[in-house]
């Protein structure tokens, strides 16, 4: 791929930025380790701010991008929280037939030239605190849709009706504003300001569905044009696919949120008049969001304080098998239970971490040993871990159970859970394993240096309670970025 510019050589540091749902732990383990974490926001959301913003001076441009939407209603009053549909469209329109080969977009999923939502994100937003709330569905969601059930980026086939009534029915939120753009949209806009500089901080392989490459010369800060950048948002050649790649499009949005606000675009009437016209082709809104209205919303999105801003991804429990039509289909399997909690929780304006009622630590960073302390004739301690296991599943993780042995003892009436002393976070971690063994002692104290929490099964039925886990995606604090992209950064000042 052609970068238009490039730093010098630095050698790739050894994290990675890849699995959004493990959490930062100050120690080295088998699990990936985070320095740093984008906000989930997808290129939809970007290229809605951006283009409501600026088209907010071209009011000749609201007829053009305005359209009737079954289903889409404001709240009553200005200052009431609401819900945004943002939808990115896989739609073809505005490529050529080289283009689209080049750029991995030349086959619509399903065939034909019906348009599916790439990018999907509900939007909540309270005016008064300003508090947002992200939440992306992955596109391969496996959700009702119409009569049946399909993925969820299926939905826009039946036009933006369809995917409105879709999301409404799954999350029982009303849909307020809807905002949808296209790729041709996204690789326009990117052209229209000349380009957005981006951290890669570790080489990305050659994909041959869309021809991203970043090799180990060009790490650091990379900066895109518009028909390399659609490769990098549209990319799914990653050992977690469609989750790295909404990692992917998170961290566009600060960089070119950056870029058009700056006075490099918005003093440049040239770039101004080209971002309008990639509005006027490329951008839809429901008949009840004005393009003023439009500026306000991508105004609220763009604030990434992480003190008013959550951002997650719908709950699931990972990737599976659906047959359809005789052929078998990979989906991301839905986790509706966590998706109630989530939704109840944003329809009531709080904060879905929040309503959980468990520590935010990931399952799979807790590692566990589970002890028999019943007996030798009585080997309890195997499907008890199993069990736990099962219990402690979150988007397709659990803990770690590290041993399964038997305990020093066997008069142990009832289960107990031990902390380990020597584990700073071990007390919360044994608060999140109590939450799937209720009725279960839980104290501080000696286990295996390995081991973060011991659970011992003592007389008695062992029984587990599956837990609801909403974990949000850690937001970074303003500015950082990972040691080579900070270094290239510094030396192009």
């Amino acid at each position: 791929m052609s970068f238009l510019r490039r730093k010098k050589k630095i050698e790739s540091p050894a994290t990675r930025y890849s699995d959004v749902f493990r959490s930062a732990r100050e120690r080295e383990r088998k699990h990936f380790r985070h320095r740093w974490q984008w906000i989930l926001l997808a290129v939809v959301v970007m290229v809605g701010a951006v283009g409501g913003f600026l088209a907010y001076y071209y009011y000749s441009l609201q007829g053009d991008v305005q359209q009737t939407i079954v289903g889409v209603e404001p709240t009553e009053r200005r200052e009431d929280p609401f819900n945004v549909l943002l939808v990115g469209s896989d739609s073809r329109e505005g490529l050529t037939e080289k283009q689209k080969l080049e750029l991995g977009a030349g086959d619509v999923e399903g065939g034909g030239e019906a348009e599916r939502a790439d990018t999907l994100i509900l939007a909540h937003i309270d005016p008064e605190t300003s508090k947002v709330t992200m939440v992306q569905f992955p596109r391969d969601l496996w959700v009702s849709v119409g009569k049946g059930k399909d993925k969820i980026n299926a939905a826009l086939m039946g036009g933006p009706e369809r995917i409105v009534k879709t999301v409404e029915d799954l999350t029982g939120l009303s849909v307020n504003h809807y905002v949808q753009v296209n790729i041709a949209g996204f690789r326009d806009l990117i052209e229209a300001i000349g380009g957005v500089e981006v951290c890669v901080p570790e080489p990305i392989p050659f994909d041959e569905q869309t021809g991203l490459e970043v090799t180990e010369e060009q790490v650091g800060m990379v900066k895109f044009n518009g028909d390399d950048a659609l490769r990098f948002v549209r990319s799914r050649a990653f050992a977690t696919g469609d989750f790295e790649r909404i990692q992917n499009q998170q961290k566009f949005v600060a960089a070119a949120l950056d870029k058009v606000l700056s006075g490099s675009t918005v003093l440049q009437p040239g770039r101004v008049n080209a971002l309008a016209n990639v509005a006027r082709k490329n951008v839809e809104i429901d008949e009840h969001t004005t393009l003023k209205g439009l500026a306000e919303i991508g105004n609220k999105l763009r604030n990434f304080d992480p003190d008013t801003y959550e951002a997650y991804t719908a709950p699931n429990l990972g990737t599976g098998i659906e047959t359809v039509k005789g052929v078998d289909v990979s989906i991301v399997v839905a986790d509706p239970d966590t998706m109630e909690v989530m939704f109840e929780a944003i329809g009531a304006n709080r904060s879905p971490a929040e309503a959980d009622g468990v520590p935010g630590i990931a399952p799979q960073t807790v590692r566990v040993g589970v002890y028999n302390g019943v007996g030798l004739d009585r080997p309890v301690a195997s499907p008890a871990a199993r069990q736990l296991e099962a219990a402690t599943t979150v988007a397709g993780e659990h803990v770690e159970i590290v041993e399964v042995a038997n305990a020093r003892n066997f008069k142990f009436r009832g289960t107990t859970i031990v902390a380990n002393s020597e584990e700073p976070e071990a007390e919360r971690m044994a608060e999140l394993i109590a939450a799937a063994i209720p009725g279960a002692d839980v104290e501080v104290g000696k286990t295996k240096p390995d081991v973060d929490v011991a659970v011992i099964v003592g007389r008695g039925r062992f029984r587990t309670e599956k837990i609801t886990q909403i974990l949000p995606i850690p937001i970074p604090k303003p500015g950082d970025l990972p040691e080579v992209c900070a270094q290239d950064k510094a030396s192009g000042d």
